[in-house]
């Protein structure tokens, strides 16, 4: 796969591959999980995505959601991450002061990203063991919604321009 697409994806990837399953916030019963619905509408185009996933040079993301399982609540330690995509299909993933251990174990990580099906998927890492593609839901305005497995086991998230 070409270098030089979607960054989000591997934004995403991070955010799913860097948490345990034991680390995960289990809500009491009577714990209302406030889970924030993200675009719903996928682009249209691979350029579509890439003027909102980068802005034609450099844009950071930050987290508003992420679903584990089809559990809401996301773990403290997912909210103060970051991820910056760059144009020339790099980016850098910042996993923030409170690391979630596990793939989490580094504060900064960097690598690659591209866009595929019409925008629609972005694979992070092509070609190397850390490879990830996730699924575009939604994309609109200022926020953007992924889905895809870890394990075996459904993750999404809704991620905002920072």
């Amino acid at each position: 796969m070409k270098k030089g697409n979607f960054v989000l994806l591997l934004f995403f990837v991070f955010w799913a591959t860097s948490c345990e399953i034991t680390q995960l916030n289990q809500p009491d019963d009577e714990e209302e999980i406030d889970v924030v619905e993200g675009p719903t509408v996928a682009p249209t185009s691979t350029a579509e995505f890439e003027n909102l996933f980068h802005g034609g040079g450099q844009r950071s993301w930050k987290t508003i959601s992420f679903t584990f399982m089809g559990v809401g609540g996301i773990q403290d330690c997912r909210l103060d991450d970051s991820m910056t995509i760059n144009a020339d299909g790099t980016y850098e993933y910042d996993g923030g002061a409170n690391l979630c251990g596990a793939e989490d174990s580094e504060r900064v990580r960097t690598g690659t990203w591209e866009v595929t099906n019409d925008g629609r998927n972005i694979v992070f890492d092509s070609g190397t063991v850390n490879e990830y593609t996730a699924d575009v839901t939604g994309a609109e305005d200022d926020q953007i919604a992924l889905s895809g497995q870890y394990i075996g086991l459904n993750v999404s998230g809704v991620y905002q321009i920072n």
